[in-house]
This record gives structure tokens, C-alpha cells and sequence, in this order.
């Protein structure tokens, strides 16, 4: 089985699991080649190796013994890796997220906004690593064996969290203070993650910031280098790409109407103008990419 098929079966079986751990994976975008907005909660281990990537348009270096917590929503576009890069995932299926009530993670969401991930010490990532080896038993077991799997898996989600916070609180000691246009972004990545499905307008979110448009559209390129429009076009583009590569049972219509397009046809120009293709045209490509790296 490849990477793709176990991210594939992975996200098809997380509802029912609630956690999925996935070892050894080679690439940080081992799916579909593109930009990665999942809707799950994602912890990321670096066993070996480093990766350069976006993460909401800001630049992340990722090393061994570094851990990242990716929050649902938000963009991740890789740009390199070395050959020898070998990660873990744990994937979060959203019901498990909202009993676990993660406050530790996300009262500190500003810090890992900024900067996603953590480099562990050596005893420190051997602490994490055996903790993940019970919470993966858990995982793979069933509720027979175990009457109080869930229970059990969330005391030990607890546990693995513990353990990135320890590690955060030694980083933020040398921390530069969040600028203000920083805390402006890191607001406005959040809302649009929350609302992207019924506000496209830059206006929306400058008004949620008490700026102007004009301003607002300011202090975002300053943060990461494109006007708050582009940022909002490009966020809605990778959506759309993830939905038309991974919902095949989708019509075009129903994806144009998921991400809060009046026309489908709105939505195909849209799609083109920024990607270069139909949305028609771009299902081809990926099915004949898809085949051809089958074969």
C-alpha cells in the first residue's frame, strides 16, 4: 500500500477510530502534491531528517526530534525535503478533539500560529515516543478488548499533549513578543479558517479587526507578503482543490456550493483564473497523474 492509499483509508476510518497513527512517512505532502488544508487535528513527529514549508504563508523549518501541532483549516504548502525526512502522523477525528477540550493547545494557538512546531531533546522526544506507543495500541485496539478504550486514549492524549506544552513553555522563554500586525493576521487566519464557506470579502474580516479595508489589506501583506484578496483567493483555491481531489462523490456544482459560490459558473472561472484550469479539467489531470504514477 502507498502513502497515498493509508492517508486514504486513514481519513476514511478516523470518524469510527477517532485516532489514526500513521509511522514512517517519507514526504509531509505524501497525498495529492499540493497544498494541504485538513479539517483534523494533525501532530507531526520528525524522526529524521528536515523539510522547509508554509504554514498560512509564513516560512516553518522542520527538524528531527521536532514536533508541530497543525490545527484544522490551515494552509501547509511544502517546499522541500531532504531524502532522508521520515515523519509520524496523528490524526484527530473533530468529535474525539471536542471531548479531549484541548484548552492547553488552543489557549497557546497564537505561539504554535506562529510558529507550528517544537524541537524536543533527546530524552524528551524518547518520553514522547514511548507515550505514543501506548496511545497507538490503544488505537489499534478494540472496545471488546478494552471496554474503556475511549477513556483510555483520552488520558493518554492528555499525557502526549503535557509533554509538547513542557516543551513550548522552554521555547516561549526566548520568544519575541507578537507584534501587533502579527496578532492582526493570526486573527484574521482563524476567522477565515472559521468562515470561509460565507465570507469571501476582505471587508468581512477588516471590519472584525475594526480596520479599513484598505489598511487591514495593509497589515496583512506586511505579515506575509500578499494583500488580505489574495490571501482569501488562495485559501478558497486550496479548498477547492482538496475537495475536488479527495471527494470524487462531489459534483462540481456541490463543491461550488459548499465553498459559498452563487453560480457554479462563478466558481469555474474563479477556479481557473487561479489555478489555470477548469475544475472539470483539473479532476482529469489529477486522475491521469494518479494513474500514471500507479503504473
Amino acid at each position: 500500500m502507498n502513502t497515498k492509499q493509508k492517508f486514504e483509508e486513514a481519513y476514511h476510518a478516523l470518524e469510527k477510530t477517532e485516532v489514526v497513527v500513521l509511522r514512517d512517512i517519507p514526504d509531509y505532502n505524501p497525498v495529492y502534491g499540493m497544498d494541504i488544508v485538513s479539517k483534523y487535528l494533525t501532530v507531526i513527529i520528525c524522526h529524521s531528517g528536515s523539510a522547509r514549508l508554509l504554514y498560512d504563508m509564513q516560512e516553518v523549518h522542520f527538524t528531527a526530534n521536532s514536533i508541530a501541532v497543525i490545527l484544522p483549516d490551515h494552509i501547509m504548502r511544502p517546499l522541500e525535503s531532504s531524502p532522508d525526512y521520515r515523519v509520524t502522523f496523528i490524526l484527530h477525528s473533530n468529535a474525539f478533539c471536542d471531548e479531549l477540550k484541548i484548552q492547553r493547545l488552543t489557549r497557546d494557538y497564537d505561539k504554535f500560529h506562529l510558529k507550528p512546531s517544537c524541537h524536543m531533546a533527546d530524552e524528551e522526544i524518547a518520553f514522547f515516543i514511548k507515550s505514543l506507543d501506548v496511545f497507538e495500541h490503544l488505537c489499534n485496539s478494540s472496545p471488546q478488548h478494552y471496554p474503556l478504550r475511549h477513556e483510555m486514549l483520552i488520558a493518554q492524549s492528555n499525557v502526549m499533549v503535557e509533554i509538547i506544552n513542557t516543551c513550548r513553555r522552554e521555547m516561549d522563554k526566548d520568544a519575541p513578543i507578537m507584534t501587533r500586525n502579527q496578532m492582526v493576521f493570526q486573527e484574521f487566519a482563524n476567522l477565515l479558517a472559521a468562515r470561509y464557506r460565507e465570507q469571501h470579502e476582505v471587508a468581512f474580516y477588516a471590519e472584525k479587526a475594526y480596520l479599513t479595508a484598505r489598511h487591514f489589506s495593509v497589515i496583512i501583506k506586511d505579515v506575509v507578503g500578499i494583500s488580505a484578496s489574495d490571501y482569501i483567493e488562495q485559501y478558497l483555491a486550496t479548498q477547492a482543490k482538496n475537495l475536488l481531489s479527495t471527494r470524487p462523490d462531489l459534483t462540481i456544482q456541490q463543491i461550488s456550493s459548499y465553498l459559498g459560490f452563487a453560480e457554479s459558473s462563478s466558481f469555474c472561472r474563479f477556479f481557473k483564473r487561479l489555478t489555470g484550469n477548469t475544475p472539470k479539467d483539473f479532476r482529469i489531470i489529477l486522475q491521469r497523474n494518479l494513474k500514471s504514477s500507479v503504473m
